[in-house]
């Protein structure tokens, strides 16, 4: 069955309460508008300021409350109809039902209906709208400098894995002398293969010298953003708070930054059971008709990048730390390596957020 709408045009009374479904892409906006319990009226413009206006001309005067999904648009449609006096809701997708008739007919005019439907709902009735937390701009600005920092170390990793096969394949082997590795004695060493009095062929030793060259771009690229987030977190809306979390065994300053920039305002978590929720790490629930609560994987919900770096910290605080190493070890024997270490990442990302809050509200 295909949605339609009359082409009649409706006038919308002033101070009406109108009801708005975006579905908002990159070039366009599709949107479905009017009262409740009415036909409504759909319209397409293009997703920028000349199309914002005729959106906003069209609806003017009326008390509008509109919905659309999160998406890589950003929250400038958001910013920018806030700003004309609209109540504008961004829903999580992931959040928002979705039935089979749903998933197997999709248009941008039904996506847009369909978010006005659950719209009114939510107004009319009471339902719930899986709302996002919408972070200031200067959250937004902060979130962009960490993430590029953790994208650098993400691509350093597989750079090193990369020279590492390939010697691997080669096969070639470092000198016993070389206790660590990817210190300026072994870099050295492997530019050395790449020369003329090298062993290996000249294709490989080309790949070699190309990967090192990218090697060495983004070592220097870490360091120059390692300068930037340091001077960050010196910034009074970070630095208490950095300082609190900083103090825990295995939290350096970029999961610190990371933990904090995520998250975002802090006090808006009422307990601890939100912020495991948030950060992902509780586990999925099936409880229906004879079937008892079960427990499953977790959910992974929230940022991965939070997952990331808690792992990271809880690793090495297991092996810094002896009662977290104490718990690991006797969580492990219970139920495995990998939930006791999800555990620890759990407990971890809730003493963080414990100290973040008590450093902001102090």
């Amino acid at each position: 069955m295909c949605v339609t709408f009359s082409l009649q045009r409706k006038e919308l009374a002033m101070g009406q309460v109108t009801y708005v479904g975006l579905d908002v892409h990159k070039n366009s906006i599709t949107a479905v508008f009017g009262p409740a319990k009415t036909k409504p009226e759909s319209m397409k413009v293009k997703n920028e300021p000349t199309g914002w206006e005729r959106l906003a001309k069209r609806l003017e005067g009326c008390d509008v409350r509109s919905v659309y999904e999160a998406s890589s648009c950003g929250f400038e449609v958001h910013d920018v109809m806030s700003g004309r006096g609209w109540d504008v809701i961004v829903v999580a997708p992931t959040l928002m039902p979705k039935s089979v008739r749903n998933k197997k007919r999709k248009t941008d005019l039904e996506d847009a209906l369909e978010l006005r439907n659950h719209l009114v709902a939510h107004w009319e009735a009471g339902t719930w709208l899986p709302g996002v937390w919408i972070p200031p701009q200067v959250v937004r600005q902060d979130r962009e400098l960490v993430r590029r920092r953790l994208a650098i170390g993400g691509k350093l990793t597989r750079v090193k894995s990369s020279i590492k096969s390939l010697l691997q394949i080669h096969p070639v082997r470092p000198a016993p002398e070389f206790k660590t590795q990817w210190s300026l004695e072994h870099r050295a060493w492997l530019k050395s293969l790449c020369g003329e009095k090298s062993a290996l062929a000249r294709p490989v030793k080309t790949a070699l010298a190309s990967m090192l060259r990218e090697l060495e771009f983004l070592v220097g690229e870490g360091k120059g953003l390692d300068k930037e987030l340091k001077r960050l977190a010196e910034e009074s809306r970070h630095k208490e708070q950095v300082e609190a979390v900083t103090e825990v065994v295995g939290v350096g300053l970029l999961t610190a930054m990371t933990f904090l920039t995520e998250l975002g305002d802090v006090t808006r978590f009422q307990n601890r059971k939100q912020v495991g929720s948030y950060l992902g790490l509780t586990p999925t629930s099936y409880e229906s008709g004879e079937a008892e609560d079960r427990k499953g994987h977790i959910t992974r919900m929230g940022p991965a990048r939070i997952r990331k770096v808690l792992n990271q910290a809880a690793w090495c605080g297991v092996q810094r730390d002896p009662q977290r190493a104490a718990r690991y070890a006797e969580a492990s024997e219970k139920s495995g390596s990998k939930k006791a270490i999800v555990g620890v990442m759990r407990k971890l990302g809730i003493e963080l957020w414990h100290r973040a809050v008590a450093a902001k509200t102090a």
